[in-house]
């Protein structure tokens, strides 16, 4: 039999702590907000890592993520549809933007490219912004529905009103997204996926379709951004413009995934654990008005140090 390597056994033995903990823990309703955003980002940075692997860096995913947010909350302000359904709905108008930047943006490589993601994010925000008679404009949308309550035998998760629900709500998105990111690094798509990174000439002559390749992680990772944001939309409460279309969360997965190691399943999910509550719990408390500039800090250290990512780096330790 083959013997399970160190990072599978690291992984297992992480996952059953973070399901154990809640129950554990007492009283621990903030560390459960903060982990539970902690596995939020996880997967955000996942379905933004799936395009990049194919070596097209997006610093405009947070268009997908507003489109996500504002589809989810506008069919629950407007119509009876159950808040899981507009979730599903919000992914769909996230991949359906996803395929029109595909078609749009399929000539432009390297910085041209990633300077036009961030372009395209403008489109939805303005239309957003302006079309006060649906959207309400730049003052945003109030009294969201939450998620429903979900039942499993004698298992119930009151995931709109329980912190600790919402924290395992949470983590099985993330597990899922994680399942997912793993078949883009590990499967023959994924091997596919690293050949029209490496040589798109080489990849056509062997017989890889990159065009259509591209196609698929574009628009996988755009339903993907969408379902979390539509989830946010529903998790908060509360969205608007300025909130769901910032640059921010289009820098958030970028920095995730460049920490924790871009090329390993589980590098974006490595960088999420360690950096977004190393913030909050830390950096916040340290430095209240100037915590970004430790978070940036890491960031650079990182950057030179184990340019890899933290993944890599404890990849090659175990071995």
């Amino acid at each position: 039999m083959k013997p399970i390597s160190p990072p599978v056994l690291l992984i297992g033995g992480a996952a059953s702590l973070l399901l154990l903990w809640p129950s554990i823990l007492q009283g621990g309703e903030f560390y459960c907000r903060v982990l539970g955003l902690s596995f939020f980002y996880a997967a955000l940075a996942m379905a933004w890592n799936i395009l990049a692997l194919t070596g097209s860096v997006s610093i405009g995913h947070t268009a997908f993520f507003g489109l996500g947010a504002y589809t989810s909350a506008l069919m629950s302000h407007y119509t009876a549809v159950s808040p899981l359904l507009c979730v599903l709905l919000g992914g769909a108008s996230a991949m359906v933007y996803g395929v029109a930047w595909h078609l749009a943006l399929r000539p432009l490589r390297g910085a041209r490219y990633a300077l036009a993601t961030l372009a395209s994010v403008e489109i939805p925000r303005v239309i957003v912004d302006n079309w006060e008679s649906l959207t309400q404009g730049s003052l945003g949308l109030t009294g969201i529905p939450p998620l429903p309550e979900l039942k499993a035998g004698q298992v119930v998760l009151s995931i709109g009103a329980d912190l600790r629900d919402q924290y395992y709500l949470l983590f099985f998105l993330m597990a899922a997204y994680g399942l997912i990111h793993y078949q883009a690094v590990h499967s023959r798509w994924g091997w596919a996926i690293r050949t029209v990174r490496e040589d798109e000439t080489a990849a056509e002559t062997i017989g890889v379709p990159v065009d259509r390749i591209r196609l698929g992680a574009v628009t996988l990772s755009a339903s993907l951004t969408g379902i979390c944001g539509a989830l946010y939309a529903h998790l908060m409460g509360l969205i608007e413009p300025s909130l769901v279309f910032s640059l921010h969360l289009s820098a958030m997965p970028l920095v995730l995934s460049i920490f924790g190691g871009r090329y390993q399943f589980y590098g974006p999910v490595l960088g999420s654990l360690i950096l977004y509550p190393a913030d909050q719990l830390l950096f916040h408390s340290w430095f209240p008005s100037g915590h970004g500039a430790l978070y940036g800090l890491m960031i650079v250290l990182t950057l030179f140090l184990f340019p890899s990512g933290i993944g890599a780096w404890l990849q090659q330790k175990l071995r």
